[in-house]
C-alpha cells in the first residue's frame, strides 16, 4: 500500500500546489468505499431510507476523506420495481448541511451499530492514511451526522481513535495495526457493541526495523472508543504463519477472519491462511483451518455469514481470487470447542470479487451478492441452485462495497464505484426471480479522469 500512497500524495501535491484549504466536496463522492443502508424509524412505509457513504480521497485531491448521508427519499429515486427502461442519473444529491463530516484519507469498510435501548446510531469506518485512524460517527435522526470522538466542526479527525499511536501497554512499536481497511460490529453478552478491525500491513518490531513483523485483529469496544495492547489479537504463534487479514465476519462464538496478501517492508507477501477463527470466549485461541488445503486459491477478500445449514451449523460466503470464486462454507459445531470445516461449493465468479452481501429470502436458500471490481459487475449466486444465475454488468467504474434494501420479497441494492465517484443502484423486484435483477440509476456526477496516468482530474467529469 505504501507506494500506492507515495504516488497518490505526489498526484495530490500536482493538485493543491498552494496553501489554500482544500475540503472534500459535500456534493458528491471521491473515491468512494464503504457503504451502509438504514431503515429509518418511524418513516412511512415504502420509505428508501437513508444511505452513508465513505469516500476515499484516494488521490489526496483534498485535505481529507469524508462521510455523507444521504436522505434516498428526496432524490426521486422510482418506487423499487418501477424504473423506466434506462437508469437514471441523479447527480443532485440534495445533502443538508449537517449531514456531511470529514475523515482520514483511505476509507476501508463500513459498518452500523444500532444499540438497543434506541438511542443513536453509530457508523465505523478505519482509514489508512497517517495515523491509521478507526472513525466513528453518530447518526442523528436520517442523515444529521456527528462525530462520536468530539472532533471539531464537520471535522472527525480530531480525536479519532489512532491503532497505531499511544496504544497503551505497547512495547518496542507493537501492537499496532497499520493501514486499517476491514469492520464488522457485533455485540458481546452483555449487549455492548465489539468493533472487529483487520489491517493489511504488517507491523514491524520495533519500530522501524523493518523486521519481526506481526499481524494482528483490532477488537474495540464500540462504546468506549478506547483501546489497549490487550485489544489486539495475534494472527502470529503458537505455530500460525504470519498472514495478512482482509474481513471479519462475527458467528455466535467465533470470529471468521479472511487471509488476504499483506504489505511487509514495502513488500507484497502472499497470503499464509485463507481463513481462520478466532474465539470470542477466549480470544488466545486463533484456530487455523488449512482451508487452502481443500481449495486451492491465491487469497480471500471478504466474507459474510449465511442462513444457518442446521443445527449447531454456521454458513460462510467467503470472496476468493486467483482463482475468483465464490466458496460456501459450512462450519459444524459451530458453538463448540473444535468447529469443524468443509467446503459445499465452489463456484468460479469474475474478475476481482470484492465485497459479499448476503440477502435472506423467506422459504428459500440464501441470494448472495458479490461485486467484482476489474470486471466491473455484481453476480448474483443462488444457494438452492448452486450457480451464478445473473450477473449485473454496467454498474460502473470498479464497484467496490455493497449495501441492500430488503423489504418483503425484494431488494434494492446500493454499490459503491470506487473508480468513477458514483453509486449504483440495482433493483431485484422478486427475490424468488433474482435474474431479473437490473440496474435503474447511478447517483453522484462522475469523478473526472486522466486516462493517461488512471488517476481523478481532482474534478467531476465535465468541470475544467
Amino acid at each position: 500500500m505504501r507506494p500506492l500512497i507515495l504516488i497518490a500524495a505526489l498526484v495530490w501535491a500536482g493538485c493543491a500546489a498552494d496553501t489554500e484549504p482544500q475540503p472534500p466536496p459535500s456534493n458528491r463522492f471521491v473515491y468512494p468505499t464503504g457503504i451502509v443502508h438504514r431503515d429509518v424509524p418511524g418513516a412511512p412505509e415504502g420509505s428508501n431510507g437513508a444511505l452513508y457513504v465513505a469516500s476515499a480521497n484516494f488521490d489526496k485531491c483534498f485535505d481529507t476523506g469524508a462521510v455523507t448521508a444521504l436522505d434516498l427519499d428526496a432524490l426521486g429515486l422510482p418506487a423499487l420495481g418501477q424504473a423506466s427502461e434506462e437508469p437514471l442519473h441523479i447527480t443532485d444529491l440534495k445533502v443538508s448541511s449537517d449531514a456531511y463530516v470529514q475523515i482520514e484519507s483511505f476509507a476501508g469498510e463500513m459498518d452500523l451499530w444500532t444499540p438497543a435501548d434506541g438511542s443513536a446510531p453509530r457508523l465505523f469506518v478505519p482509514t489508512r492514511a497517517e495515523n491509521n485512524y478507526l472513525h466513528a460517527i453518530d447518526i442523528e435522526g436520517a442523515t444529521g451526522l456527528k462525530c462520536a470522538q468530539g472532533g471539531e466542526a464537520r471535522n472527525c479527525i480530531l480525536g479519532a481513535l489512532s491503532l497505531t499511536q499511544n496504544v497503551a501497554g505497547s512495547t518496542e512499536g507493537v501492537p499496532r495495526a497499520p493501514s486499517p481497511l476491514g469492520v464488522s460490529v457485533a455485540v458481546d453478552a452483555e449487549n455492548k457493541p465489539e468493533v472487529w478491525v483487520t489491517h493489511v500491513e504488517a507491523a514491524d518490531s520495533p519500530l522501524g526495523s523493518a523486521g519481526s513483523f506481526r499481524t494482528y485483529v483490532v477488537r474495540v469496544p464500540g462504546d468506549e472508543l478506547d483501546v489497549s495492547s490487550e485489544d489486539f489479537l495475534p494472527l502470529t504463534g503458537a505455530g500460525l504463519a504470519i498472514g495478512g487479514a482482509h474481513a471479519t465476519a462475527i458467528g455466535s462464538r467465533y470470529a471468521y477472519v479472511s487471509g488476504r496478501s499483506y504489505v511487509a517492508n514495502e513488500v507484497t507477501q502472499s497470503a499464509s491462511f485463507l481463513l481462520r477463527l478466532i474465539d470470542r470466549d477466549d480470544t488466545s485461541r486463533v484456530l487455523e483451518t488449512d482451508l487452502r488445503s481443500i481449495y486451492f486459491t491465491l487469497e480471500a477478500r471478504d466474507l459474510a455469514l449465511g442462513t444457518s445449514p442446521g443445527e449447531g451449523k454456521e454458513r460462510l460466503y467467503i470472496a476468493a481470487r486467483a482463482p475468483d470464486t465464490l466458496l460456501v462454507v459450512d462450519i459444524e459445531s459451530a458453538q463448540g470447542l473444535r468447529p469443524r470445516v468443509s467446503v459445499v461449493d465452489s463456484v468460479p465468479l469474475p474478475d476481482g470479487a470484492t465485497s459479499v452481501q448476503v440477502i435472506p429470502r423467506p422459504g428459500l436458500a440464501d441470494l448472495v451478492a458479490v461485486t467484482c471490481t476489474t470486471a466491473g459487475v455484481v453476480a448474483l449466486y443462488d444457494a438452492a441452485l448452486g450457480q451464478i444465475i445473473s450477473q449485473v454488468d454496467d454498474v460502473g467504474l470498479q464497484p467496490f462495497g455493497i449495501t441492500v434494501d430488503t423489504r418483503a420479497n425484494a431488494a434494492r441494492l446500493y454499490v459503491s464505484n470506487f473508480g468513477d465517484g458514483r453509486v449504483a443502484v440495482i433493483d431485484i423486484p422478486d427475490l424468488g426471480t433474482a435474474q431479473d435483477a437490473r440496474l435503474v440509476a447511478h447517483l453522484g456526477a462522475r469523478q473526472g479522469r486522466d486516462e493517461r496516468r488512471g488517476t481523478s482530474t481532482c474534478s467531476q467529469e465535465g468541470e475544467p
